[in-house]
């Protein structure tokens, strides 16, 4: 057994070799022998475990188990299959070809190739119900196909053929990759597909959203609206659709990656098991997927990926007992044998560790596991006993048995597709999560808004475009009646938020993911993210009489006058600050030492960061958001700067439509850019240099911080001057950079004094003013006033501390000339607030092919109209009736 292991080893070894290295016959002549080996290994295994009897056993009858066989993806990221990068459009994201579809008799342990493709990528295998036909995911990509522009024409397509490898047919067809199917009770197909046209907000690269169809691939219909990810549904024995879904609404980027459930004509969408991160370390989150239903039970088994999930969702076996309800901890039982050691648990990590995880579970029976795990196939007790069945030369994957199974029943559909809207009806507001002291007839309106996807995308935090990661649209408002419910139209196949308002527009309670409804459908709540194991929440729901808001029509969202759809701040914010703040907060008079002029910062504007430097804005963080706040603890209802328009802050008092502008701006998180046109050259930061070379957007001298907005320390020559004139003050930027991340909470004001402004996150974006260089923070708080600065630095004693001590300063003087030659490259390269700004190339190549720009529109040259481009992008992924 030793032996032919360590030639299996070998083997594979020299397969990963250039042909020509050995000589392209003993190539050809090893194939066969390499199959040779793989049977004999399987043959020679250890003494059976009883878990290859247990199966059968199982399989009442049946021996045969299909699956495929693919390489990893490109990407190192669990949710990176498919695709391009968005800047890098010639650059893959599938696997390296080489796929096969294969099946194993359990009980002889013979192998058959059904389906075999060097030239493509095979993936997402399932089977019938009556265990005839498998269905499954294809790229072929034919050898001729070499350049970019003929190889995005192929992409995956769902494909059918007869258990024994014949009769294929192709069900589904497009530009857009195809996967993730599985067969529907009622004979249609649901499946994930880029057809959504999206990249993941905090990345680069596409991401997925699920469709059905007809058994014909005819009828194609979206299920979803997610920003995100949505993906591996599966049918549960009520004949609902599990599957795993990814949001982040202003809220933790990584930690919710949970099991939803909607049916099958994706109505009655929501959360299953997870979605919460109560009581958890921040070390512990998972992502759950590839769920599938236990026999015999209520329980579901899937894989608890570390992290947001390593590549193919490789992690631990769990049983999730769905009856103990969505917030219920103990409903996780880990299962199988412990693989903590070997997996461990990285953010992003795509690496090795990914094949020590267990993938794809299929139960048998309630205690008998049909697992993928690197190259084997595995069969896993509860108990941890583990058994290997079947050990390949590629990564093993999607193991199925060729078994009938009976049909779930058939849901009644609540569509109607003729309609662009459907109705949520929401049984009593204050019925809600974690909201506790707020009286009845507080709430009086909901805000809806809505989470917009990306096109295009570069890695993400606020510093892109401000704000959290994705833009949101304001669709309007709708009352909430004595009684706490509410009754409203909203847009079909739209993700959809939440915030519930008081009399002045403040929110009371913010929502942190999204819903939606389908054509037709009413969707009915009790509050806001209520605990549905709560006996209050049936008693609300099963009252007698009948709810307010549904005595009348439905209310149609309306937004107050004057707002916009999606807020630009130098168009809509700013001259609100000019009127009413800037008198007192200037570069001229910077009063509390805070500047809200319009002068530009280095990547945005002054009054911009100084407003998120003064804690004056909810934000969420991009880790630790867990999105279960309280009662006025997130959105307007935790911002100071709405306590400084009434006219209680030195007699300060907006119009009307001004504080409906400000609320607004500041409930749909407060973005900056209003476009998703723009990001930020990094080397046109001040100083620009990193080791001596110029900071672009590759890494610099392996240090990808400065790349980002999170800089552990100023950019050369820069760095140098502030260790002399700063930081015996305050300290070594480079050490306290790296807790940027982990302490952003400790990086407050208290009691009025700012913390170590050098090296807070957001205060360290002020440092510099491009419109008035002479005024930039890091020049004029430490020059004296008679000089022209503000004065502000004082030493550890309390004494003013002037580190520049006159406009012929040496490094005074070199501080301007970089700031200058920013602004030059700034200008030169393209800047958004500055005239003829052009996005990116990567951009534009998007927009071309997912057809809102015209196909010959140039990359790098000619003007374009980006507001314009991203809201036609929208809109084209709007549901829209006649289309069908």
């Amino acid at each position: 057994v030793v032996l032919v292991a360590r030639l299996v080893h070998v083997d594979r070894l020299l397969q990963r070799q250039p042909a020509e290295q050995f000589g392209v016959g003993c190539v050809e002549r090893g194939g066969g022998l390499r199959d040779d080996l793989a049977q004999v290994a399987a043959q020679a295994a250890p003494p059976s475990t009883g878990l290859k009897n247990a199966a059968l056993e199982a399989l009442n009858g049946v021996q045969e188990i299909v699956f495929c066989t693919r390489p990893l993806c490109q990407c190192h990221l669990m949710y990176a299959t498919f695709g391009e990068y968005a800047d890098e459009w010639a650059k893959e994201v599938y696997p390296k070809v080489g796929s096969a579809i294969k099946k194993l008799n359990l009980k002889t342990g013979e192998v058959t190739t059904l389906l075999d493709d060097p030239n493509g990528n095979i993936r997402d295998v399932s089977v019938s119900y009556d265990g005839s036909k498998v269905l499954f995911a294809w790229r072929h990509v034919p050898p001729e196909a070499r350049t970019h522009e003929a190889r995005i024409a192929h992409v995956y397509h769902l494909f059918e053929m007869r258990a024994d490898g014949t009769e294929i047919r192709q069900i589904t067809d497009g530009p857009d990759d195809d996967f993730d199917a599985c067969y529907l009770p009622d004979g249609g197909i649901l499946f994930g597909s880029g057809r959504c046209r999206r990249f993941v907000p905090c990345n680069r690269v596409r991401t997925s959203n699920l469709y059905r169809c007809d058994a014909d691939g005819k009828n194609v219909l979206p299920l979803s609206s997610n920003v995100l990810l949505e993906d591996r549904p599966a049918v549960l024995p009520d004949g609902r659709v599990i599957y795993t879904r990814w949001d982040y609404v202003d809220r933790a980027t990584e930690t919710f990656r949970d099991l939803w459930v909607m049916n099958p004509d994706g109505t009655g969408q929501q959360l299953l098991w997870g979605g919460s991160d109560e009581g958890r370390a921040y070390q512990r989150f998972h992502a759950k997927c590839d769920a599938l239903p236990v026999p015999g039970t209520r329980q579901v088994v899937c894989t608890f990926s570390p992290a947001f999930g390593y590549r193919e969702n490789a992690g631990h076996l769990y049983l999730v007992d769905l009856d103990k309800g969505p917030d219920d901890d103990a409903a996780a039982q880990r299962i199988g044998p412990d693989v903590a050691k070997e997996l461990g648990w990285s953010i992003g990590n795509g690496g090795p560790l990914c094949m020590k995880g267990f993938r794809d579970p299929y139960p048998l029976s309630g205690d008998c596991f049909l697992v993928a795990r690197g190259y084997d196939l595995q069969l896993v007790d509860r108990q941890g006993t583990c058994e290997t069945v079947w050990t390949d030369k590629v990564m093993v994957h999607d193991p199925r048995p060729l078994k009938p199974r009976p049909r779930e029943p058939v849901l009644a559909s609540k569509l109607n597709l003729s309609k662009e809207t459907g109705v949520f009806t929401l049984a009593d507001v204050y019925q809600s999560r974690n909201m506790k002291g707020i009286p009845r007839g507080k709430i009086k309106k909901l805000l809806i808004m809505e989470d917009l996807p990306k096109s295009a995308s570069r890695h993400g935090p606020r510093g892109a475009h401000g704000g959290h990661i994705s833009l949101h649209r304001i669709i309007g408002e709708v009352p909430v009646e004595a009684d706490g419910s509410a009754c409203f139209e909203a847009p079909a196949l739209r993700a959809l938020m939440f915030a519930a308002l008081d009399e002045k527009g403040i929110a009371v309670k913010r929502m942190q993911n999204f819903t939606q409804v389908m054509p037709g459908e009413v969707q009915g709540c009790v509050g806001c993210h209520e605990k549905r194991t709560e006996n209050s929440n049936h008693e609300v729901l099963n009252r007698p009489g009948t709810l307010l808001a549904t005595m009348r029509a439905p209310s149609r969202p309306r937004k107050p006058e004057g707002v916009p759809d999606v807020f630009v701040y130098r168009r809509d914010i700013q001259p609100i600050l000019d009127r009413h703040c800037a008198s007192c907060h200037s570069t001229e008079k910077a009063t509390a030492r805070v500047i809200l002029s319009a002068d530009l910062s280095e990547w945005r504007s002054l009054s911009y960061d100084m407003l998120y430097a003064f804690d004056q804005i909810s934000r969420a963080t991009s880790w630790k958001e867990n999105g279960n706040n309280g009662s006025y603890e997130f959105g307007t209802g935790a911002s100071p700067l709405m306590n400084k328009l009434d006219g209680s802050h030195h007699g300060v008092k907006v119009t009307v439509q001004e504080w409906d502008m400000m609320r607004l701006w500041v409930e749909s998180s407060a973005h900056y850019t209003g476009t998703y046109a723009t990001h930020n050259h990094f080397e046109s930061q001040i100083g620009a240099r990193r080791n001596k070379q110029l900071i672009e957007n590759g890494n610099v001298g392996g240090d990808w911080w400065f790349t980002s907005f999170d800089k552990p320390r100023l950019a050369e020559p820069l760095e140098e001057i502030a260790k002399r004139k700063c930081y015996t003050c305050h300290g070594n930027m480079y050490k306290l950079g790296r807790l940027r991340r982990e302490q952003r909470d400790c990086n407050r004001w208290t009691n009025g004094c700012p913390p170590d402004w050098l090296n807070s996150p957001n205060y360290s974006y002020t440092l510099f003013n491009m419109t008035h260089p002479e005024k930039s923070p890091f020049l004029a708080a430490a020059m004296p006033r008679e000089l022209g600065g503000y004065g502000w630095c004082t030493n550890a004693l309390g004494k003013t501390a002037h580190a520049f001590t006159g406009k012929d300063d040496p490094d005074y003087v070199a501080v301007l000339k970089l700031i200058a030659e920013a602004d030059a490259r700034q200008r030169e390269l393209g800047r958004l607030e500055y005239p003829g700004y052009r996005p990116k190339p990567y951009y534009v190549y998007w927009m071309k092919r997912f057809g809102i720009l015209p196909p010959e529109t140039d990359l790098n040259t000619g003007p374009i109209d980006y507001f314009k481009a991203d809201e036609e992008y929208w809109q084209s992924l709007w549901w829209k009736p006649a289309s069908n």
